[in-house]
């Protein structure tokens, strides 16, 4: 399991955003299902699987061996799975947390499904035969086992028996638009003259919510809304920043903090997370919105900022700008960035590395081998061998 799948996986382990994240997804924000009412049930399936490629005798495979002994067992778990208690009716709920396109979706999650309604038969199956066993050994009859017919007692099942219902949602994170079925029809490959077969086909959609194809998301009431937010902001920088501006930003419980850092590959708020604690009455928080913009303005004072708008600057307070500037062709402003009109400040301790850097990053931004430099005073052999590595 990847690491978003992880994140995802923990984050909905909370009945509070559990129950949020079924009720925004499926009943646009109407609180039907509440946390008070949801049971942890996460546990383990195992398939048994018959291997397919070798045809086998009754009773026995291909080496004279019985075929329970030739069975391949499959272990897996649900991501999440809670039990919905409503008074006397129980109900399954599970989410599968998908952070890329798996186009057998809809056949995994039948697989699920079906694994959960399995385990219930099996269930009952054991039930069934631990009052055979009862009544064999006393001399008192079972009402149940007398009273069942004939196919109740070779199937095992009761007439009356009952299995609690699945529901399942697939929840995609990922960044890329969802082009995978949404059906099991959608991966059918059905013949087009099929009309008299095609109605015997019984379909199976898929519950899917991708974040991506939302916005807003009002319908959450519980940090869902956050995290979803925040996803949706991954790819460009500068709008997660100015998201993060907004104050449900402002105090962000640990497990939030968490989630969106992972969420949005942002490293940076995990490492820096305690410099952001802070305080609000007896409860305490995180601020996103701080640590954002301090971390940019760090990046912007120690480091080497291009972009379409700004161009290179380089320097701790003082550097070159170089970039299209507001309407402007081309423009080159050089100098310290406090007062004085013009200047290059190289200190003496940037070293040869530093001053390759800079001169491969004004090769980048399209300034010219002879204005590089008259600018930086620097011997023209010097950018010509840092121009002919790029090339």
């Amino acid at each position: 399991m990847g690491k978003y799948d992880t994140c995802m996986r923990e984050f909905l382990q909370n009945k509070e955003r559990f129950a949020d994240f079924f009720n925004g997804c499926c009943f646009q924000g109407e609180q039907v299902i509440r946390a008070e009412e949801l049971q942890d049930a996460s546990e383990m399936y195992i398939i048994e699987n018959f291997p397919p490629e070798k045809p086998v005798a009754k009773g026995a495979d291909a080496q004279g061996h019985n075929s329970r002994q030739s069975r391949r067992k499959t272990q897996f778990f649900r991501d999440v799975k809670m039990y919905l208690c409503s008074g006397t009716a129980l109900q399954i709920l599970a989410v599968e947390n998908q952070s890329y396109i798996d186009y057998s979706m809809p056949v995994r999650c039948m697989e699920y499904d079906a694994a959960e309604y399995h385990r219930q038969l099996k269930a009952k199956k054991r039930r069934w035969n631990l009052m055979n066993r009862r009544q064999k050994g006393s001399s008192i009859t079972s009402g149940a086992v007398s009273a069942a017919t004939s196919h109740e007692k070779l199937s095992g099942i009761l007439k009356t028996d009952r299995l609690q219902p699945v529901y399942t949602v697939c929840l995609y994170s990922g960044t890329d638009p969802w082009d995978g079925p949404r059906t099991l029809s959608d991966m059918m490959a059905f013949h087009p003259n099929d009309n008299y077969l095609r109605f015997l086909f019984r379909d199976y959609p898929l519950n899917l919510f991708c974040v991506n194809e939302h916005s807003g998301f009002d319908e959450f009431h519980t940090d869902l809304r956050q995290l979803f937010r925040a996803m949706n902001c991954r790819k460009d920088k500068q709008k997660l920043t100015e998201l993060m501006g907004d104050k449900l930003y402002s105090h962000l419980n640990e497990d939030t903090w968490d989630a969106i850092a992972v969420m949005t590959d942002n490293a940076a708020l995990l490492q820096n997370k305690e410099a952001f604690r802070n305080t609000y009455g007896n409860q305490e928080g995180f601020n996103m919105c701080q640590a954002l913009d301090e971390l940019m303005a760090d990046k912007m004072n120690e480091g080497i900022l291009i972009g379409k708008h700004e161009g290179i600057l380089i320097g701790k307070h003082e550097g070159i700008l170089i970039g299209k500037r507001e309407g402007k062709h081309e423009g080159i402003l050089i100098g310290k960035r406090e007062g004085k009109h013009e200047g290059i400040l190289l200190e003496k301790q940037n070293s040869e590395a530093k001053i390759r850097t800079i001169i491969s990053n004004m090769l980048a931004g399209g300034i010219s081998c002879e204005n590089i430099c008259r600018f930086l005073e620097c011997d023209p052999s010097l950018v010509e061998q840092i121009q002919a590595g790029i090339q």
